[in-house]
């Protein structure tokens, strides 16, 4: 995943320290991009049980 930012102010450092945070957990994030809908992410993290 691509973690840059296009905005004129900021880090930039958001994705990727939620990214990070993300898998230290066991989970992944994806990206889909749509020109036409935008951009959703998917974060999967695993059940503890």
């Amino acid at each position: 995943m691509n973690c840059n930012t296009t905005k004129s102010s900021g880090t930039g450092l958001g994705l990727t320290i939620v990214k990070r945070i993300i898998e230290n957990h066991g989970g992944t994030i994806a990206l889909h991009d749509s020109s036409e809908k935008g951009t959703t992410f998917v974060i999967s993290l695993p059940i503890r049980r």
